[in-house]
């Protein structure tokens, strides 16, 4: 069974099979040339919204409704003009964005995994883990929860796994459920890492050679055999030993939206994968925007995206009330970020 899921998952880059499932892979990736706008579209600090209905949802809430913190301004709304963007990659269609001489921008794989089981198994671990941990941005739609390691609050740093259950736990409730997530990211990364893109891996791989830093790694924190990670197939658990463990930290997500905005992280890269997007006949939101380059991921369940968090981006609003935890799911997912503060 762990040769088989190994295969399907294309886990092992020196089988010849898996080399010729890669190439193929990245031979239908269509690549397309931009070029960055002399100004970000949708401009930077605005909420997005792709749809009238969704602006009717989300205009009170943030413009009127009651601030988690008073000291954060309010930020404009924009509806979208499609026409403004450089370019707007359908749900259905992968694509590698570059500029014209060549410098990677972006890219987006959709069908990313093919085991819809080890889809639904992940997407499941990220709404355990929303479900039960603490949002990190509450002045945001939706909500985020970190996961790996943390550098603790700006008041009291500490450099600990993140200890940010709602309610008491047992220390084995904890492990599992550290450790379940610790697995999910493990599956994740070692998909790039057989997957690339090059420019990616050898990026983040250099972050963390030379920081040091520990990987995700749940037994690393609580004790037990380090650099192991499980997945459930067809109900049998199958554990991957002296594995490659995810990098240190990352988020998992549900219904989450922000302001266009950047980020500095000590590495160039991060990585995302939908593991969730309902399938409504409407136009429900919750887009993947890349504004330097005016580029419109459209959302899609099984999709795993590839920015660079130093230029402006945002997911848009989606068409839900707005709560932090409550309503319908109309998207999750999780992403390999890190917080300048934990190196």
């Amino acid at each position: 069974a762990k040769r088989a899921l190994v295969s399907r998952l294309l886990l092992n880059p020196n089988s010849p099979s898996t080399k010729s499932a890669i190439r193929t892979l990245w031979e239908s990736i269509p690549v397309y040339i931009v070029s960055r706008l002399s100004t970000p579209y949708p401009p930077k600090g605005t909420w997005i919204v792709d749809h009238d209905p969704i602006w009717d949802v989300w205009y009170n809430h943030l413009q009127h409704g009651k601030q988690p913190d008073i000291r954060i301004g309010r930020k404009p709304m924009m509806r979208v003009d499609p026409t403004a963007l450089q370019f707007d990659l359908g749900p259905e269609q992968s694509g590698r964005f570059i500029e014209a001489n060549g410098t990677p921008v972006m890219m987006a794989i959709r069908n990313f995994c093919s085991v819809a089981e080890i889809v639904s198994w992940v997407n499941d671990i990220v709404l355990r883990n929303v479900a039960c941990q603490r949002n990190i941005r509450k002045e945001d739609a939706g909500c985020i929860v970190i996961c790996g390691w943390s550098a603790g609050s700006r008041s009291k740093p500490a450099f600990d796994f993140v200890r940010n259950f709602l309610s008491s736990k047992s220390d084995a409730e904890k492990h599992s459920l550290r450790y379940e997530a610790a697995s999910a990211f493990a599956l994740f990364w070692n998909m790039i890492c057989a997957l690339g893109p090059d420019e990616v891996l050898s990026d983040i791989e250099h972050f963390l050679s030379t920081s040091n830093i520990y990987g995700m790694d749940a037994n690393l924190h609580a004790g037990g055999t380090e650099n192991i990670y499980t997945v459930p197939i067809n109900g049998l658990p199958i554990t991957f030993r002296d594995a490659r463990m995810a990098p240190p930290s990352g988020v998992f997500a549900r219904n989450y939206a922000r302001a266009v905005h950047n980020e500095v992280q000590p590495h160039k890269w991060s990585i995302a994968w939908t593991t969730f997007r309902a399938s409504i006949n409407k136009e429900l939101g919750g887009h993947f925007y890349n504004s330097d380059y005016g580029i419109r991921i459209r959302s899609a369940t099984n999709t795993a995206v590839f920015w660079q968090p130093e230029h402006f981006h945002r997911t848009s609003l989606q068409d839900i009330p707005p709560s932090e935890k409550g309503g319908p799911v109309i998207q999750s997912g999780l992403s390999i970020v890190t917080s300048p503060r934990l190196p």
